[in-house]
C-alpha cells in the first residue's frame, strides 16, 4: 500500500519550496526530491543550462534481461505565480483540510510530483525488480513553455542518447486520472494594421489602422479551417490584446493586435499562414487601403497518440484496477510540451492527478485520496511494462 501520510508531507514540502515562474527556481524542490530519490537506492542527476534551474533525474536501473526497455515517469517542479487577493488559505502554507491539499501546485503539479516518488517507494518496498530502466524526471520551465531551453527541450534530446532502444514518456500533467492522448497546438500571431495619419476632424484624409484591423480580426473568426478533432473539436482563435493610436485626435496610422491561435491534430503553422493570407487577399480585394502583416512568436505542433497503442489499454486497466472506475480517453485543449519528447522520438502518454479546472486557480487544491489513487496506478503500470 502507499503510505497516505508520507505523500502528504513530501507534496506539503514541495509545496512550501516556492518555485513561481518567473524566475522559477527550481532546484528548491530539486534537492527537496534528490534526498528522497538517493535514499531509495536511485542514481539521481542534475542537469543544468541555467544556474539554479536544474532538471531532476531519478534512475533506477533493473536487471533488464538484455532488455533496453525505460519508462519515464515525468512531472515539471515549477508553477505559475501565486499573485492577488482572495487566497482563503496561504499560497505556499500546504493546508489540508479533509481530503483537500491547497497550496500554489499542490494540483499543478507538485502533488503528481510527490505521487511520482511515493511509486518508486511502493515498488521498493515490495522487493520489486524492474526489467530495463524506470526514469523519474522532474523538469523545469514548463510553465513559460520552455522557448528558453532550460527544461524539457533541454533535455529531450539528452535523455534520447542517455537511454536508446524502446521507450515511454508519463506525463503526470493534471488530467483528473484520465488518460490524455491528443493536445492542441499553439501558434501566438502578432498582427499590424497599417494605416495613414490625419486630424480627427478629417478621418477621410487618412486611413484608420484601427478599423482596418477590426476588419481582419472580426473576419479571422470564419477562417477556413475544416479539419476537425474527434477529440478535440475545431481549432480556435482567440484575439487577446489589442492597441491603436496614441492621441484621440490623430487618426492611427498603426494597430495591433495578439492572437492565440489552438491547433487540433492535423493542422499545421503551414496551413493556418495559408489560410490568414487567403484571407488578407480577399480583404484587400474590397478594400484597397488593407495593410496587414502578421507573424508567429510562439508556436508548439499538435500532439495526438493512437489510442490503439497496447500502453493505453494498460494504463486504462491499472487505472480502473486502483479505482474501480474506467478512466475516459480524452483530449486537452492547453498544451503540456508533450510535442517537445514527441519530437525527440518518445511515445508520450499524459495522466496525472488534480482537476484541470482547478489548475492555476486561486485555492488551488489536489484531493489527497486521489495522490494515493495515482501512485498505486503508476505502480501497476510500471510493473506491467517493465516487468
Amino acid at each position: 500500500m502507499v503510505d497516505k501520510a508520507a505523500i502528504v508531507s513530501l507534496a506539503q514540502r514541495l509545496i512550501r519550496a516556492n518555485t513561481s515562474n518567473p524566475p522559477g527556481n527550481e532546484k528548491a524542490v530539486a534537492d527537496i526530491l534528490a534526498e528522497r530519490l538517493r535514499a531509495l537506492g536511485l542514481e539521481v542527476k542534475m542537469i543544468e543550462n541555467a544556474a539554479g534551474r536544474p532538471n531532476l533525474l531519478g534512475i533506477w536501473k533493473g536487471n533488464g534481461n538484455g532488455k533496453k526497455k525505460t519508462l519515464f515517469l515525468q512531472g515539471h517542479m515549477d508553477t505559475v505565480p501565486a499573485t492577488g487577493e482572495g487566497w482563503t488559505h496561504p499560497p505556499f502554507s500546504a493546508t489540508v483540510e479533509g481530503d483537500k491539499l491547497y497550496g500554489r501546485g499542490a494540483c499543478d503539479m507538485k502533488g503528481g510530483l510527490a505521487a511520482m516518488v511515493a511509486t518508486v517507494e511502493k515498488l521498493k518496498k515490495e522487493n520489486w525488480q524492474p526489467k530495463g530502466t524506470l526514469v523519474f524526471i522532474g523538469s523545469a520551465n514548463e510553465e513559460m513553455g520552455d522557448k528558453e531551453n532550460v527544461g524539457m527541450s533541454f533535455i529531450a534530446p539528452k535523455l534520447k542518447e542517455m537511454f536508446p532502444g524502446e521507450s515511454l514518456m508519463v506525463m503526470t500533467d493534471t488530467s483528473d486520472m484520465n488518460i490524455v492522448i491528443a493536445e492542441k497546438g499553439v501558434l501566438w500571431l502578432e498582427v499590424t494594421a497599417k494605416g495613414k495619419e490625419a486630424h480627427g476632424s478629417m478621418p477621410w484624409k487618412g486611413v484608420n489602422a484601427i478599423e482596418k484591423l477590426g476588419k481582419f480580426l472580426l473576419a479571422l473568426r470564419d477562417l477556413d479551417r475544416p479539419i476537425s478533432s474527434r477529440l478535440l473539436g475545431k481549432g480556435t482563435a482567440s484575439v487577446n490584446t489589442i492597441s491603436g493610436g496614441y492621441k484621440t485626435n490623430v487618426v492611427p496610422d498603426v494597430a495591433r493586435a495578439s492572437v492565440d491561435i489552438r491547433l487540433v491534430p492535423g493542422e499545421t503553422k503551414e496551413s493556418i499562414y495559408a489560410a490568414i493570407q487567403k484571407l488578407i487577399t480577399k480583404l484587400r480585394k474590397e478594400d484597397a487601403d488593407m495593410n496587414i502583416t502578421f507573424k508567429d512568436t510562439t508556436y508548439f505542433q499538435p500532439v495526438e497518440v493512437s489510442p490503439d497503442k497496447p500502453f493505453i489499454r494498460e494504463m486504462t486497466s491499472s487505472i480502473t484496477q486502483v479505482t474501480g472506475k474506467k478512466p475516459e480517453i480524452k483530449g486537452e485543449h492547453g498544451a503540456s510540451g508533450a510535442w517537445i519528447f514527441v519530437n525527440a522520438g518518445f511515445d508520450v502518454l499524459m495522466c496525472g492527478p488534480g482537476k484541470p479546472e482547478i489548475a492555476h486557480s486561486k485555492n488551488e487544491w489536489v484531493e489527497v485520496s486521489q495522490l494515493v489513487h495515482a501512485a498505486e496506478a503508476y505502480a501497476s503500470f510500471v510493473k506491467k511494462w517493465l516487468g
